[in-house]
């Protein structure tokens, strides 16, 4: 399903000056406003989550069952082989390859599905933000749920793809002349790709933490490293040619020293993080080790940023001895190289001279930024002045300028775009009060996205209950 030529606009990085930023949009009922207003023109700009929030809307106002994914840790497998493969150096550098989005988001969609076999109807993916073309033209789906987690990868529409998406396995190759085609295979990651994959649960509510999300991992795959996970995989490796190529290179090499690579969750901006490599020798001889750490920013859609700090390192391991690797990154020295949404990428590359173990290893964090918090009066009535007041601390060592605050409420009021004439100082506070009249009641939410030239997408949202008048 394709849906950005009708009504949308996708770019990936700035500048967006001749529209707006994918960050503002607070919901639906903007961009469908701008479309109508200037005579059904692609509305400028967005990114996967505002597709799949608007593909919802226009989805359930049609009758058909919708809900908005989101899968962290999503593969794009660009040539089928339902591998997500990675090419390096011999010095550990990396030359490109297949991206991991940070977090992709795309739409399941109810629906029977006669032209498949019994079994396969319910739950299907498709996705508004298509990422290779299928049937020479962007889009992607229905594929049923049922199909990707079983691995059946010959049923319509692109099972393969919506496969790799979630249940890839991310293959590391480096350099090698000794090799027919130049690379050789040095590690497979069975459990990096679709980590997560989640939804927001019906009739839940939660402003500040996440116990209104809904897993959905088990409608698109087993357990990693269960039986039916691997039984799954290679069912689906069974029905690709380039699939079974990729899996039959094995590099044969002999493997005693074991490595680890510790995971970062997150980091709240300004603090420092470190990256921490755990090296073993488990055999009876001397191992002599390199090491080479990478730290980058990255855009969410897997493509590289800048390059925040690397290091190498060479020593001696003896038998049964372990070592720590680290590389140690300063506020100072990665802030200025974050790109949207503040994602951070390491890579981590490790050789065995004595026997050419090759071992390689990823993984990915975001710098955390401040929510922007919400207060409203106790008691909101339909059709009385009420005033929210949106607030959050400058974590940065400098002012934040060119400040735009964006704001959506069903019921509440119109979608707002304001923008904040004044400076917020380094470390000072940001507040802004805004006064509305409520129009239904019930239930109602607020979602408010702060946006300025230093620090962007500074979200917050808040629930109240909306009284009837006297």
């Amino acid at each position: 399903m394709s849906f950005s030529p009708l009504t949308y606009t996708r770019k990936w990085r700035p500048p967006y000056d001749d529209g707006h930023l994918p960050f503002i949009w607070t919901g639906s009922a903007r961009i469908l406003q701008q479309y109508k207003e200037t005579g059904y023109k692609p509305v400028k700009y967005g990114q996967c989550w505002v597709f799949s929030g608007l593909v919802t809307t226009v989805c359930r106002a049609l009758g058909i069952p919708s809900r908005s994914v989101t899968t962290y840790a999503s593969g794009h497998d660009s040539n089928a082989s339902l591998t997500i493969d990675r090419f390096f150096t011999r010095g550990g550098e990396a030359l490109g390859g297949e991206t991991i989005w940070t977090f992709h988001v795309w739409n399941d969609v109810w629906m029977a599905r006669p032209d498949l076999p019994p079994g396969y109807g319910g739950w299907q993916a498709i996705d508004a933000t298509p990422q290779e073309e299928s049937e020479s033209k962007m889009q992607c789906g229905p594929a049923s749920l049922e199909a990707v987690r079983k691995g059946d990868i010959g049923l319509s529409y692109d099972a393969p793809f919506v496969f790799a998406e979630v249940n890839a396995d991310v293959m590391h190759w480096a350099e090698d002349p000794e090799s027919d085609w130049g690379w050789r295979r040095i590690g497979t990651i069975k459990c990096h790709v679709g980590r997560s994959i989640l939804t927001k649960a019906c009739g839940m509510d939660d402003d500040f933490g996440d116990t209104d999300r809904e897993d959905l991992l088990s409608s698109y795959k087993n357990p990693e490293f269960s039986v039916a996970e691997r039984l799954a995989v290679r069912n689906a490796i069974l029905g690709s040619s380039q699939a079974q190529k990729n899996y039959e290179c094995n590099p044969g090499q002999k493997n005693d020293v074991f490595f680890d690579l510790v995971d970062i969750d997150e980091v709240t901006i300004g603090q420092e993080f470190k990256v921490l490599l755990l090296a073993r020798n488990d055999s009876n001889e001397p191992r002599s080790v390199s090491t080479f750490l990478t730290a980058r920013s990255v855009y969410y859609n897997g493509v590289s940023g800048s390059l925040i700090k690397k290091t190498e390192s060479k020593f001696k391991l003896q038998p049964k001895q372990q070592q720590e690797v680290s590389l140690t990154v300063t506020y100072s020295e990665y802030w200025e190289k974050m790109v949207e949404h503040c994602l951070v990428k390491i890579y981590a590359i490790c050789h065995v001279d004595e026997t050419w173990q090759t071992w390689s290893e990823e993984d990915d964090f975001a710098v955390t930024k401040p929510k922007l918090k919400i207060q409203v009066d106790s008691h909101p009535k339909v059709g009385v002045a009420c005033e929210a007041t949106f607030s959050f601390k400058n974590p940065l060592d400098m002012p934040l300028t060119d400040c735009h605050l964006s704001v959506d409420g069903a019921g509440l009021m119109r979608p707002r775009a304001i923008d904040i004439n004044t400076e917020v100082p380094a470390h000072g506070e940001f507040t802004y009060t805004l006064r509305f009249l409520p129009r239904i009641h019930g239930e109602r939410k607020i979602i408010a996205s702060f946006t300025s030239k230093e620090i962007f997408d500074i979200r917050g949202m808040k629930t109240m209950n909306v009284q009837k008048r006297d």
